[in-house]
């Protein structure tokens, strides 16, 4: 047998590609619940509906960043597994201390809030569960860094099923009660099925109460005071960017353009949800690891490389050609519209799906000083769009294509940056031997 057939054999066999395989197909079962349920849910739910659950989503997802503090990052580092129960543990603390302090402030300032979103009165209970929502994300996110941890794929992948069929069969269930709060109250159920199986999982698999210490959770905090201090901000201006959008496009121009925003959005990250997410978990413990045994990275990166780009290009030639055709016939007539902005955004979100794949190169090579920068130039390129709110509905969402492929352009040649000088130490390492 020749190498070149080593070699693949190798690849298809190899751990990494494994668990790879495992996230994904999970990961698509699970999507596929609320992709089929779509259909649906545009039949039931108007675009006014989609757009204040695409404002309620873009705040939980800017507000989820900062609840823990960006510690959850470190559940994977500790050698010692009683270090990263406490590690663990301090997420889901400072969580609950953020979450209650944001749902007083919610409470107190929600009318200010809601005319700063250009929110509906109709529309108050979205505002006001933010909180609860952003409470159990994160509950779950940290829940999950431990099963990345621990290796337990599987189980990941069984947990977004269980979260995406309840939300699903929530929210169709709940329209015919409340139509305005069906999609709300339907991923809160989600939301919640979801953070407890997951409490299941971890109690079964390494976290014990008895390794929960006041004084080790106080070390935990000293010492991976980095995440916060380095990580927090940058992370928190990188997420906004990415969904303060809906948000500017909720304020500058209605909830129902933004409705027709969210579903070109939801469809064009099908694979970034599906596939490059679970690339950038397994890539995340894969690279932590090697990077520990000063091991090479680079036929992993070329691997996945190789699995991502024919991806981006396809999603692209079906978006260009087919895109008004299929949004018509799935959705009905009145979300012709979503396939007309998704013609646009596609180029953008291709190459986003790319990119997404190595994000986890950051974290895992201790990189996260690089990483800021680049997120901080994100966040001004994105707040800058409020400079052209006064551009019709389609010109605007052109300018704000043009500075997300301007930013993938940057975020790439500094991983490619971060990956040369890695296997330039490894090198000389391994010359050393």
């Amino acid at each position: 047998m020749d190498n070149d057939n080593v070699n693949i054999l190798e690849f298809r066999g190899s751990e990494l590609i494994k668990n790879i395989s495992i996230l994904i197909s999970g990961t698509t079962l699970a999507q596929l619940i609320p992709i089929l349920l779509q259909p649906v849910l545009r039949r039931v739910y108007l675009p006014e509906d989609f757009g204040a659950y695409a404002v309620y989503l873009s705040l939980i997802g800017i507000l989820v960043v900062i609840v823990s503090l960006k510690y959850e990052l470190a559940i994977i580092l500790p050698k010692d597994e009683k270090i990263a129960v406490n590690v663990l543990t301090s997420c889901l603390l400072i969580n609950l201390i953020f979450s209650s302090i944001l749902f007083l402030i919610f409470l107190i300032f929600r009318h200010p809030v809601m005319s700063l979103v250009n929110l509906p009165e109709k529309y108050s209970a979205y505002l006001l569960l933010v909180p609860l929502g952003v409470f159990l994300f994160n509950m779950y996110q940290s829940i999950n860094y431990w099963l990345i941890r621990k290796k337990l794929f599987l189980k990941i992948s069984v947990n977004k099923f269980i979260r995406r069929g309840f939300e699903g069969g929530g929210q169709i269930i709940l329209s015919s009660v409340s139509r305005s709060s069906g999609l709300l109250f339907g991923d809160l159920i989600g939301h919640l099925s979801n953070c407890i199986y997951g409490i299941f999982q971890a109690l079964t698999n390494g976290v014990k109460f008895y390794q929960i210490k006041i004084k080790t959770i106080k070390y935990v905090l000293k010492k991976y005071i980095e995440y916060p201090k380095f990580n927090l901000i940058p992370s928190f201006m990188s997420t906004c960017s990415y969904l303060l959008p809906a948000v500017m496009i909720n304020r500058f121009f209605s909830t129902e353009y933004t409705g027709y925003f969210d579903l070109s959005k939801l469809l064009l990250s099908i694979p970034l949800a599906l596939i490059a997410t679970s690339i950038s978990n397994v890539l995340l413990q894969n690279i932590s690891e090697k990077s520990k045994l000063n091991q090479s990275i680079r036929k992993n990166l070329i691997s996945i490389l190789i699995l991502v780009i024919p991806g981006g290009i396809l999603e692209i030639g079906i978006i260009q050609f087919f895109a008004e055709d299929l949004f018509k016939i799935f959705f009905g007539k009145q979300w012709i519209l979503s396939g007309t902005i998704s013609q646009i955004l596609v180029w953008a979100f291709a190459f986003n799906f790319v990119v997404s794949s190595f994000s986890s190169i950051f974290i895992s090579l201790g990189k996260i000083r690089l990483l800021s920068i680049w997120q901080f130039l994100y966040f001004i390129s994105i707040l800058s769009l409020s400079f052209f709110s006064k551009l019709e509905f389609i010109q605007f969402l052109k300018v704000y294509t043009f500075i997300e492929l301007v930013c993938c352009l940057i975020i790439s040649i500094f991983m490619i940056y971060i990956v040369i000088n890695y296997e330039r130490m490894v090198l000389r390492q391994s010359v050393k031997i």
